[in-house]
This record gives structure tokens, sequence and C-alpha cells, in this order.
């Protein structure tokens, strides 16, 4: 008996050791741009761990890395979720007041406790990147040199950060998916947490697809929404825009109506761009290219209430409908929609693992075979990541990945970035995979209705029951207007 009570209060004073050491990581949620009453009223812990500047690297240092957790708001306790924001270069913990608050994400909290950590470089976690050079590549876009001067100085600029790292001592080895990954890994010892489930969606489905490979054990279950994997045939908006225009106009194609009225969306697309780009439209000031219009439209295409509306605006805009076009851009896309974007980060690790490792998937071919999308094909990123991080990853990274974890898959139908190749290809060697096409549906395909978020739900409360698929098979087919854009455009604004 006095041995259990030894042993009793040993525990205790393991655990006194390990509440205190986790309250000294605490913070103070205001330190993390979060509203004191919407912290107060969620119960929200905000932290800033010290962990790793590079896995298994101590030479390499440390970095701080921000994390808040959500408790669950339900009486049933599950295993925690840990999101993992798109990206990469978005900070997460800025949007976390917006998505904590959005009805999904309520559901999703009933019943876990819900882990946002700003990947390091982003937001509050660093080591930061080079804000001081930032300021000054976006400054060249106000200046009257020639796209030739500004890429050159461009390129210098991106040098500068590169060099600076050096000089802070700073690996760029700490900038990296699968190094994200291990930050994840970091943050759920740190907080104590044998166990977690991910959510993960766009870019954020890479680090969970390497976090699934590398610490396997740590996982209930993961949902990879938007699905972004590293065996993926090549990594560009050309292609993925492609097969999903394809893909719609075979939608249209179906109806004999819509056939007739729109016979190819891909040449009324080519001919919109190669007009604007000899006859730019003059928008606020700015010339609006047919680059930049290949742009907007991918962006455009993202949104799932949208898609619908393509068809018909491109035929309007080919009839050379300028002032609707105008409208659409100006009403229709947001540059900063997904929050505030640290360039540098972006261009880390895109540089790192996305470069093309074909030739038929370099911009020059992309530009060559897909001339109306060559704004896209990435010509100067190739020069840009020449300069910042020639370097990439072994071989292996880009292997499929192998397991038996439980995982559901959604690809939105019309998916611009991340098409339904993608998510055929993310489940190759998955042995406990579902993969669902989400008619009508675009990115983040969870968001898309009520029907796939309780999807999700009812997969994280018990990854291992067999998916109930009727809702999805109930979605009606997409229907697509044939006149009056600027009455159906009004009609998204309410």
């Amino acid at each position: 008996m006095k041995l259990s009570f030894f042993l009793i209060a040993i525990c205790i004073n393991v655990l006194s050791v390990q509440i205190n050491a986790q309250s000294s990581k605490s913070c103070n949620c205001l330190e993390l741009g979060l509203d004191s009453n919407f912290v107060a009223s969620n119960n929200i812990s905000c932290y800033k761990f010290e962990i790793p500047l590079v896995y298994q690297k101590a030479e390499s240092g440390t970095k701080e890395v921000a994390v808040i957790r959500a408790p669950r708001t339900g009486n049933i306790d599950h295993q925690p979720l840990l999101y993992l924001h798109g990206g990469p270069g978005v900070a997460t913990i800025e949007n976390a007041q917006k998505y904590l608050s959005a009805r999904d994400f309520k559901r999703l909290r009933e019943h876990h406790d819900i882990i946002m950590m700003d990947y390091s470089g982003t937001g509050y976690s660093g080591p930061y990147l080079c804000e001081d050079i930032w300021e000054s590549i976006a400054a060249l876009d106000l200046t009257n040199s020639d796209e030739s001067t500004r890429l050159s100085q461009t390129i210098k600029y991106y040098q500068d950060c590169r060099d600076s790292l050096s000089v802070k001592g700073i690996d760029a080895e700490a900038f990296s998916s699968f190094q994200i990954a291990a930050d994840a890994e970091s943050v759920r010892t740190q907080l104590g947490i044998s166990d977690w489930n991910i959510y993960s969606v766009s870019y954020g489905t890479m680090v969970a697809l390497l976090y699934m490979r590398h610490f396997p054990s740590s996982l209930k279950s993961v949902v990879l929404d938007s699905p972004f994997p590293p065996n993926a045939k090549s990594f560009n908006f050309v292609k993925t825009l492609d097969e999903t225009m394809n893909h719609l106009q075979a939608i249209i194609d179906q109806n004999p109506v819509t056939a007739r009225q729109f016979p190819s969306i891909i040449d009324d697309f080519a001919s919109i761009a190669a007009r604007l780009n000899v006859h730019p439209l003059n928008i606020d000031g700015t010339p609006f290219t047919g680059n930049d219009f290949a742009e907007t439209m991918l962006y455009t295409f993202y949104k799932s209430k949208v898609v619908p509306l393509i068809p018909l605006a491109l035929h309007e805009f080919a009839k050379g409908n300028d002032d609707l076009l105008v409208e659409w851009v100006n009403s229709l896309h947001s540059d900063d929609e997904y929050g505030t974007l640290n360039e540098f980060h972006t261009q880390m690790i895109y540089c790192y693992e996305c470069k093309p490792r074909r030739y038929e998937d370099t911009p020059a071919a992309l530009s060559n075979a897909y001339p109306h999308l060559s704004s896209i094909s990435g010509i100067d990123y190739i020069q840009i990541c020449n300069a910042f991080r020639p370097e990439s990853p072994d071989s292996d990274h880009y292997n499929p990945i192998k397991t038996d974890i439980p995982v559901l898959v959604l690809v939105g139908e019309f998916d611009p970035g991340t098409p339904k190749s993608y998510g055929e290809a993310t489940i190759k060697e998955m042995s406990n995979a579902t993969l669902i096409v989400v008619p009508n549906a675009s990115h983040a395909a969870m968001h898309f209705n009520e029907c796939t978020s309780n999807i999700v739900y009812t997969f994280l409360e018990g990854p291992n029951t067999p998916t109930n698929l009727n809702c999805i098979e109930e979605i009606q087919h997409i229907i697509f207007p044939t006149k009056n854009l600027a009455d159906e455009m009004s009609k998204l604004k309410k």
C-alpha cells in the first residue's frame, strides 16, 4: 500500500511538471492578433513553442512556432483535430476567428479540440522571411520599368533574401513541406497529445501526406480536402486548369442547348486572352491584359458558386462585352481573400518541391502547348527559383504515400488547382482510403454543402465505418445559365 501511494505521488509530481512546462509556453492571445472577446468566449489557449529549426539537426538551432487550441464544445471527447491550412505562404492564425465562427468548423469542434498553427516563416511563427525586402519587390510594380528590368531586379531581391538567411544562420532546410509536418509533430508533443486527427485543405494536404509518411503512429485518421500529392505527375496550373476546362466542356456537351451555345469554352478563353494582350482594358487606371485575364479566371474557377456562370461569361467576353468583364473582375476576385501572403515562403516551398521534372512541364513547353494560359506557366518563377532555391528534394519525396491509416479524400468536380487526377494519384497506394469527387464543387469541397460537411464530420466520428454517399448521389446536375449574365452575377452578391 505504501508503494502504491509512493507511485501515485511520483505520477502527480510528473504530471505537475508537465502541466507547468506546458503552461510556461502559453502566451497572451493578443500577441497572436486574436480578438480578446473572441478568445474569452471560445476559451481559446495560445502558445509560442520553441522547437527545432530543422528536424533532427540540433546544430541548426531553434525557432518559435505560434499555436492555438480551441476546446471542444460538446460532451463527447474525441482526439483533437489538427487543421492544416492551404498556401504555402498564408498565415493560418490570422484566419482562425473566421474559420472557427463558420458552420463547418463549429460542427467539427463539437467533439474535437481544434489545433491551428502558423507554418514556420508565416504569421507569428519564425524564422521570419525578408519582410523588408518584400516591400521593395511590391514597389517595383509601381515603377515605369519594362518587364525585363523588373524581373532582373526581382531576382536580385530574391538573391538578397537567400543571402540574408545565411548571414542570420538560418538553414534553408527549415522551409519545406516535410519540415512543416515535423513541426506539427513537435507541436503534438508539446501539447501532450498522444494521437490526433488531421483535416487538411489544398497545400495543407501535402503537409498531411508527408506527416502520414513520417509520423504515422501519431494519427487516428486524416481528411485530405482538395489534395496536392507529392506523386502528382506535374505541379502547374496550366495542366490542372486545362483538365478542368475540358471536363467542364464535356458536361456542357451533354445538354443540346448548352452544347449549341457554348461549343468551345477553351476557344472563347483563348480568343479573349489574345485580344486583351493586343488591346488591354483599362481597369481603375491599370492595363488589364490577356495574361491578367487568365489569372483572374483561374481564381474565379476556385469559387463553386461561380462555376455555373463561367461558360456564359466566356461567351459574352469573347463577343467583346467588356463592361461585363470589368464588373466580373471587380466583383468576383479578391487578392487577399485567403489572408496575408508571404511570397518568400511560397517560393521557398514551390521552388524546392514543385519545379518541373520533365521537359513537357517546363514553362516554355507549357506556353507553346497552351498559349492562352502562358501567364500561369511560371516562366518568371523558374528564373527566380534558379537564383533563390535551385536545390530539390530526394527522388523519394515524389513517391506515392503508402498507408493503411483511414483517409477521406474530397475532390471538387471543377477544381482548377487540384483536379480529379490529383485525387486518384493521392490514393494510389492507400489501402484504407475513400475518394469522393463532389459534383458541381470546386476547391475546399467540404464547404460545398451540408452533405459534404456531414460526410467529413461522420468520418471523423468513426473513421473505420463505411462512408454513406447517398447525399452525394442526390446532388442535382449543374445548370448553366444561357443569358442575362449581369442578372446572374447580381444574384451571387445577395
